[in-house]
This record gives structure tokens, sequence and C-alpha cells, in this order.
């Protein structure tokens, strides 16, 4: 296809007319009326912010078979380069792509990860790199295509931004607290909140966005290690599942009352060091099964003298509202009949 005929039908596909065509190339529309007839040829030059006009590649314009195989190969070479954290030469590389391919979503997304990365592994914190990676996280967003959504999203991408605002300071911190609740419905992005509510004065906002997250959200902290354990006990791995409910409940004594007063965080010690015990029962370990089994009683003892199943019980968390729910009614009755008697 001749490059006038290419014009024209790009120009078209974009709903643009001759004249506004030429208003944003900064030339007559006699000019690209001749373009389109064949009667004259764009200045070389124009070729780049022509090609940004209809979102093509300079290839594309010119009316060429668009050949990625080379593309794909330097994108691959430019992923490796970012794995072996060789930032400055990626970087180097991804500029001269770009002017190639001014409108490929990877080559924009790409650069933009290079500056997050030296600004995260360098702590280089200065505006104009901050700037740079929003520029191009901003422009990968607005080449952005489903067909992309295996490398990133428009949230990830929103997300990457907000983080950037929050590194800025105190006059981004606002547009980062915007994208971050515009996907935070679900609490997923709560750390990422507190840090920037923090940051910008709302210091106890911020904690208790914190303890909501990781007591109300996650049901008791780190409460996926029992789901972990649970599976490697089913699995047949006893000491893995001993690992993870140990290494769970060693988080348990912060939340407790350090003036000895019981409280929801003993309850589920009491619970989750019975089920302790039991495995290393099953493991024959019986010094270590009386161990925990111990404690079960002592925290069980302990609740009972202020039972209860509100969060706010919890040291820190007096502002949290909700309650827990879990399945140790019984065994916590059952350990504390074994210390009366």
């Amino acid at each position: 296809m001749r490059l006038g005929e290419n014009i024209a039908k790009l120009r078209k596909q974009r709903g643009l007319t001759q004249e506004q065509l030429a208003h944003l190339l900064n030339v007559s529309e006699t000019a690209v009326s001749k373009w389109e007839n064949g009667n004259n040829r764009p200045d070389i030059q124009l070729l780049p912010d022509m090609a940004d006009v209809f979102q093509v590649s300079i290839d594309s314009l010119l009316g060429y078979e668009k050949s990625y195989r080379n593309l794909d190969k330097s994108i691959k070479q430019i992923e490796d380069m970012l794995f072996q954290e060789q930032y400055d030469t990626a970087m180097e590389r991804l500029r001269e792509l770009i002017k190639s391919y001014p409108n490929d979503f990877r080559a924009n997304k790409l650069l933009g990860d290079c500056y997050y990365s030296i600004i995260f592994s360098k702590g280089i914190h200065q505006e104009s790199c901050i700037d740079s990676a929003v520029f191009y996280y901003e422009r990968s967003i607005e080449l952005f295509e489903e067909k992309y959504s295996s490398l990133a999203t428009v949230e990830s991408l929103e997300i990457q931004i907000a983080t950037l605002f929050m590194m800025a300071g105190k006059n981004r911190l606002e547009d980062a607290v915007f994208f971050i609740k515009k996907y935070n419905q679900n609490g997923t992005y709560d750390t990422l909140l507190a840090q920037c509510l923090y940051e910008s004065g709302k210091k106890e906002e911020a904690k208790a966005v914190l303890l909501r997250h990781c007591i109300s959200s996650q049901v008791f902290v780190f409460n996926d290690f029992s789901a972990l354990a649970d599976m490697f006990e089913k699995d047949g791995d006893i000491k893995t599942a001993i690992a993870f409910l140990e290494k769970e409940v060693e988080l348990y004594p912060l939340f407790m009352d350090p003036g000895g007063i019981g409280n929801y965080a003993d309850r589920a010690y009491a619970g989750k060091a019975e089920t302790i015990s039991r495995l290393y029962k099953k493991i024959n370990d019986p010094v270590q099964a009386d161990h925990w089994h111990q404690k079960a009683v002592h925290h069980a003892k302990r609740y009972l003298q202020n039972p209860t199943m509100y969060i706010a019980s919890l040291r820190y968390c007096e502002n949290v509202p909700g309650r827990m729910i879990d399945s140790y009614q019984e065994q916590i009755k059952s350990l504390a009949e074994e210390e009366r008697k």
C-alpha cells in the first residue's frame, strides 16, 4: 500500500478530518490532501508524530507488513536484563526500542519497571526519576489491551503509580490514597494505604487500618498458616504442619494483656497449642506433646478469666470492631476442667 493511501485509511479509522489531522501535525490541510492523493510525501521528521496520532508503529504507517519477531526478541532480552538487575543497560535499550515502537505496551511498561526498580533498589528518590516511572506507567495504561493481561493489569499499574506517589512525599500522598482506595474494597492494599495515611500525619488511623487488616480481614494474624498446616497434615508431613503452627502462635502473645488478664488471644493460643500437642503425639514425641498441652491449659485458664470474642479485647485493638468465630468452645472448656482437677 502506498503511503498516501495508508494515511487516508488510518485517518478515517481514527475519525479525523483532513483539517483535524493537519492541525494535530501543525501543517496545512492542503499538505494532508497532497499526501493522500500521492502528489507529495510528508517530511520524514513528521512520521513519529503521525504514527503517534494514529496509534500505530512507523512501520505500519509506511504500509509494511509489521513483523514482531525482532521486537519480541528484544523484549525478551530486556526482561532478562531486568531479572539480572542490569537496569541501566535495559533502560538504554528500551529508549532506543521506543523510538521505533513508541506505541508498544511492553516496551513502555518495561521502561517504567526500569525506573521503578532503580528507585527501590538504589534508593534514588529523585523527583525526575519518579516522574519518569509514572509517565511510562501512565503511557502503558493508555496502550493497554486485554491481550497484555498476563503481563499486567490497569489495576497493578495504577497501584505501582500509587506507590511512587507515596515515595514522592507529602505533595503526592493524596494522589496515592486516591488510587489505593479505588481498588481496596476488599482490603487488599490496606498495608499500602496505612503507610500513606501515616506519612500524611494520620498516624492513629494508619494503625487502625493495619490492625483491622491483620485481625479482622485475616480472621486472626497469619491464619493462613493454620490452613497450610492442615494441608501438610493431610499429606502426612506432620513436622512441616507443626512448624507452621508454632510460627503462627509466636505472634499471639503480642496481642495479650501484659497485666495478666486473658482475652481472645489466649483462647486462640490455647486452641492452636492443643492442636500442636496432638500433632507431636502423632510423631511420637511425648515431651513436646506434653509441653504444648500445658501451654494450652494455661492459656485456656487465662481466657476464662475474661471470656470474650470481641476483637476490641485484644491489645492495641481497642477501636477495632467485630468479633471472632472459631471451633474452640468445647476444647477450652475441657482444658479448663483439666486445670481444676
